[in-house]
């Protein structure tokens, strides 16, 4: 009731308003309801243009994924391959260079053991009070020495040790021909590694 003597005071006073001052009034609401749909629509405005240009940057960023995501898969599968071979490589690196060096009817000698931790993860281990979950990439090598082969058999044996599934590398080679037949070397030194994950004891 008093809600509706308010509204009808509100309408008895505009209705005592002159032509011209009912003109101003009327004047004056058209301008605050503009202003406020102005307003409203700039901020309404301005937060569907956010919405929207983060709309267009996801949509961009998905066609790249989408785009990559084959040459990724690619190169996770190679890389997955060669963690598994790291993984699985149990390779007795004198007893597969003596046997290739046996079928091909040469002798090595001086074999000479080296170990190299190429990664740190050990000390990460040790940090996180012996979590076995992290493994070191570990290069095993042997330097050997061959006297009085063929530069034809040696060429066979290296190819032989490299196009093995387990990954073996030479890593040097130094070789010294006789004077009196460059197809027959005197002397080779070289350095033959593979290469495995394992735990390292620090």
């Amino acid at each position: 009731m008093a809600d509706r003597s308010v509204i009808d005071r509100a309408f008895d006073a505009f209705d005592r308003l002159s032509t011209r001052e009912k003109l101003m009034v009327g004047g004056l609401g058209t301008a605050v309801l503009i202003t406020a749909v102005v307003l409203v629509w700039l901020l309404v405005g301005k937060k569907l243009q956010t919405l929207e240009q983060r709309n267009e940057n996801m949509r961009t960023t998905l066609a790249d994924v989408q785009m990559q995501k084959d040459e990724y898969l690619r190169a996770k599968a190679r890389l997955d391959a060669w963690k598994k071979r790291l993984d699985d490589n149990d390779l007795k690196l004198v007893k597969v260079m003596e046997d290739e060096a046996g079928k091909l009817g040469f002798e090595i000698e001086d074999f000479k053991e080296n170990k190299r931790v190429l990664t740190e993860n050990y000390r990460r281990r040790k940090k996180r009070n012996g979590t076995k979950d992290l493994k070191d990439l570990v290069e095993r090598s042997q330097t050997v020495t061959i006297r009085r082969v063929s530069l034809e058999q040696l060429a066979t044996f290296l190819s032989r040790l490299e196009g093995r599934r387990e990954p073996v590398k030479v890593t040097q080679l130094n070789v010294a021909a006789q004077s009196s037949d460059r197809q027959v070397l005197r002397e080779v030194r070289m350095t033959v590694a593979t290469y495995r994950n394992e735990e390292v004891e620090n």
